[in-house]
């Protein structure tokens, strides 16, 4: 019986699937497994960079999350739901990885895409993940007028340092200490402001 044809609507169906995969994912069934992490796996790695900035580190926290599933499925209820589940996993994951000071969140390269858009770069609006947009414009926004303009020269990659400090009237060394001091600015407020976030989540 097809589940248009069973008196159960969509949503319905859909959680009974999702307990029936749980049944098996408990019992060790590896083909459940790869179903549910199919279906999640994309979700944990977009919601883990949105708050890392870092795509080894999110692709990790993704590998950890469902490790952590798998070593745990005897534990699982079947009638919580294997997404809440996950989500609750993920987020405690990522605020420990963010409280932890040595963790090298926001690995330029990773972001430069969003920090060109910022800068007024070519880049669509709608290929990038609107809210981790936000973020990192937000706490660039805090830098200094004079570290966020020696900053977005830097990142451009037209500008030597020696060519920033000719057209700001400033010496190399200064140019490199403030761009040192706008990176350091940067990774402490995204850890604050991802941190807040997945607190309120």
């Amino acid at each position: 019986m097809s589940w248009f044809d069973s008196g159960l609507d969509m949503k319905e169906m859909l959680s009974i699937e999702e307990k029936a995969l749980v049944a098996q994912l408990k019992r060790g069934n590896c083909l459940a497994f790869t179903v549910i992490y199919k279906k999640y796996a994309r979700q944990a790695y977009i919601l883990s960079f949105k708050y890392l900035c870092n795509k080894t580190l999110a692709e990790d926290a993704v590998q950890n999350l469902f490790m952590k599933l798998w070593l745990k499925r005897e534990d699982l209820q079947e009638d919580i739901p294997i997404n809440h589940l996950l989500f609750t996993m993920l987020k405690n994951d990522l605020l420990n990885i963010l409280r932890d000071s040595k963790t090298n969140i926001f690995v330029l390269e990773d972001c430069l895409e969003m920090l060109n858009y910022i800068d007024g770069g070519d880049v669509e609006e709608q290929e990038l993940e609107q809210e981790q947009l936000e973020l990192i414009k937000h706490v660039v926004d805090k830098l200094s007028p004079q570290r966020k303009k020696i900053f977005f020269m830097k990142i451009s990659g037209k500008y030597s340092n020696q060519e920033i400090a000719d057209v700001l009237g400033l010496s190399v060394n200064t140019i490199k200490f403030q761009y040192s001091q706008s990176l350091k600015q940067i990774k402490f407020w995204i850890r604050e402001a991802a941190t807040l976030c997945l607190l309120l989540l």
